[in-house]
């Protein structure tokens, strides 16, 4: 049935790819679901907000005439109360239901199994899925359930079909009413839910100082002070944003913004700028964008790369003086001109990095769209971390968008909607403000399976501030900490006290429950600039994270000794990442030994009752279990790579994205084979930490392979709870 749902789900987002006719798309989709469900109708009523009625839009099964001409008001017939109710019918022989009405154009008087399913998104019906059989019996439970399943992708469709139809519309045609030209619909991929609107911030090289121009000579008198006031100016706001990033996201340092400052403070660089005011008499602005473009050319023929990419520093601190610049010069305070809907910010650019986010004034930031990307990018976690709404991988984006234009972000149906009609944008604010209640209450009490089984619910974490949503969604404990964020947001390799302070939060945070630490997995999809030096065809198969470490103790004994003593906090479990081969782990067991002789030696504390484990993730590790259960105290499975590497189906390509199955019967016979090594051992256990732990479809399926240790997006707890119980 799984298998079934998601070959039709791929099959409606094949057909949403290729075209934007929304009658095209209802039609296609009724007739793949009539098809795939096995049913002799399937059919769609989508409300119309004008006249307040229910129209047949699409129907596979019923009489072609019908379809646009029957019209329902909300209560009337079996159809409309499921809409106005918003309750799913299944009825056998509906001709004998006191609230059914006959259509005669429809020929559906044939038929007499009914179902009804309302189409509800964020809170509102748009309209009702129908399905219709000559048996005489009610659907079946599994059919509801995928219908039911199926419902919100059609919802959202349907919410979006306004736009749909109005980008059918051809280049000869007159726009349609209330359709602001320009207007544009790209589809992306959502790493965070959510829908938001704000004005697009382009975080792009060549828009930075576009609006700088030469225009007429100034007094250099008045450009020198005005100079002066704003290098002032930038430096307090510096030590805000400073302040800010840091009581957000504890694991960056202040070095990042120190060199902020030191540009500022250099006074080779702020005498080529006075130059500029005072030798050809131009204004502060266009000779701050002078002088960048100066430096620019001088960082890009740096041999180092890391020093080249210093010119993203001084981008960002000259775009401050910048802005500093015309607050002073039109006299307003920094919020002064700004209306709410102004601060709200819509960050656009073609790839982020951690620190490039983190930068930027995240009060005003309430979404990302970036043009490459997906669900394993690294602003993908960071914007999970945060609470930020993203769309990644949206193609030709920087084409289609310029600053300050309107944007809408809909993470549901993954579309971003730049310049939107009136008529889509009261569409869109009536959901923002009618969108789910998020204020729910949880149970935190521990899971267990209808029939007593217990089962371990943890959540995984890659910063600090995420720490709090564990008490929130009744996590326990810490099933998996990513510590790459403390060396991507930086531009050098943080200390071991460093990384002792952030260690040691995390250990204290999980309140008793166990911590899990997986040791740094840097490479491939997560690669460091000063770390990863050398370029690699294939960088997933190539020299990542454990091997990489092994190669480079100069970080990984700094690292494991600041996690061996963040230990004392708690329950320690460490995490070897990408292990491959006995060796690894007989050399890790080794380091291990010799880190803690060290820490003895020189009378410093470090936890000596902690477990070590390694990630299953490449299947050499699973054809050698029975080998690795000696080294190790537990295993956790990362079902990604796992998956990745067993199918050779790049988990980021959408191009393989069919061949990616988790429930693929092949790939669920493997963590059936994973479980079935760690029965009976009371001493071991098995863990897992990808994304199928999170998913309500793949929970079952774990817990039948004898995994029951989950770990998972915090906010994803309370739904598998759910599941688990039942």
């Amino acid at each position: 049935m799984i298998n079934k749902l998601l070959a039709i789900l791929r099959e409606i987002s094949e057909i949403l790819t290729h075209t934007n006719d929304y009658n095209v798309v209802l039609g296609d989709i009724v007739k793949i679901l009539s098809k795939d469900l096995e049913v002799e109708v399937c059919s769609v009523y989508v409300y119309d907000k004008q006249s307040k009625e229910l129209v047949l839009k699409a129907s596979d099964g019923l009489n072609e005439e019908s379809v646009n001409v029957v019209k329902i008001t909300p209560g009337e017939g079996l159809t409309g109360r499921s809409f106005k109710k918003r309750e799913i019918l299944n009825i056998s022989m509906p001709k004998k239901h006191p609230h059914y009405i006959y259509f005669k154009s429809t020929g559906e008087e044939k038929y007499n199994s009914y179902l009804a399913m309302p189409l509800t998104v964020s809170s509102k019906c748009v309209g009702v899925l129908v399905i219709q059989s000559k048996s005489t019996n009610r659907f079946p439970h599994e059919v509801v359930d995928m219908v039911k399943s199926l419902s919100t992708q059609l919802a959202n469709l349907i919410l979006n079909a306004n736009i749909l139809d109005e980008l059918s519309v051809g280049d000869n045609q007159p726009i349609a009413d209330g359709l602001q030209e320009g207007q544009i619909m790209l589809r992306g991929i959502a790493v965070n839910p959510g829908t938001v609107r704000g004005r697009a911030c382009v975080f792009a090289t060549k828009k930075f100082f576009e609006g700088s121009v030469r225009g007429a000579t100034v007094p250099p008198d008045e450009e020198l002070a005005f100079l002066e006031a704003s290098i002032k100016l930038t430096k307090e706001k510096t030590a805000k944003l400073e302040e800010h990033a840091l009581s957000m996201i504890s694991e960056i340092d202040a070095s990042i913004f120190y060199v902020h400052l030191l540009f500022l403070d250099d006074i080779t660089l702020i005498n080529r700028i006075r130059d500029e005011i005072t030798g050809n008499h131009f204004s502060l602005e266009y000779s701050v964008t002078l002088v960048f473009k100066e430096y620019q050319k001088k960082f890009l023929k740096l041999e180092d790369q890391v020093f080249r990419d210093k010119i993203m520093d001084l981008k960002d601190v000259l775009l401050r003086l910048l802005e500093s610049a015309r607050q002073i010069k039109e006299g307003r305070t920094e919020q002064a001109g700004l209306t709410p809907t102004d601060d709200k910010m819509v960050l656009i650019a073609e790839e982020l990095l951690p620190s490039d986010l983190m930068r930027m004034p995240l009060d005003n930031i309430v979404g990302v769209v970036c043009e490459r990307g997906g669900v394993t990018a690294h602003v993908a976690i960071l914007s999970k971390a945060l609470g930020i709404p993203a769309l990644l991988g949206v193609k030709k984006l920087l084409e289609q968008v310029k600053d300050s234009d309107d944007i809408i972000i809909d993470c549901h149906s993954e579309l971003l909607y730049i310049n939107p009609s009136n008529e889509v944008s009261q569409q869109f604010e009536e959901i923002m403000s009618d969108s789910e209640d998020l204020d729910f209450v949880v149970d935190k009490r521990p899971v267990t399976t209808a029939d007593g089984h217990r089962i371990k619910l943890r959540g995984n974490i890659a910063l600090i501030s995420e720490t709090s949503l564990l008490a929130q969604y009744g996590a326990e404990g810490v099933g998996l900490y990513r510590t790459e964020f403390l060396y991507m947001v930086r531009d050098y390799l943080p200390s071991e006290e460093d990384q002792y302070r952030v260690f040691s939060r995390i250990i204290k945070e999980a309140q008793g429950e166990e911590a899990t630490i997986r040791v740094l997995d840097a490479g491939a999809d997560k690669p460091i600039p000063y770390i990863n030096t050398t370029s690699e065809d294939n960088p997933a198969l190539g020299n990542r994270g454990i091997r990489l470490l092994l190669k480079r103790q100069d970080i990984l004994r700094p690292h494991l000794r600041a996690i061996l003593r963040a230990g004392v906090f708690g329950k320690l479990k460490l995490l070897f990442p990408m292990v491959t081969n006995i060796d690894e782990m007989l050399r890790i067991r080794q380091i291990i030994t010799e880190i803690e002789n060290e820490l003895k030696a020189e009378n410093i504390d470090y936890a000596t009752d902690y477990k070590v484990g390694i990630m299953l993730e490449v299947p050499s590790t699973v054809f050698g279990l029975n080998k690795f259960i000696d080294e190790v105290d537990y295993m956790s499975i990362g079902s990604n790579d796992l998956l990745q590497y067993t199918f050779a189906a790049d988990r980021g390509n959408e191009e393989v994205a069919d061949i990616y199955n988790a429930l693929d019967p092949i790939f669920l016979h493997i963590l059936e084979t994973i479980g079935a090594n760690f029965r009976g051992i009371e001493d071991k256990h098995v863990t897992i930490c990808g994304e199928m732990a999170g998913s309500i479809y793949c929970a079952p399926f774990l817990i039948g392979a004898g995994i029951y240790d989950l770990s998972m997006a915090p906010r994803m707890i309370p739904k598998i709870k759910n599941v688990i119980s039942k």
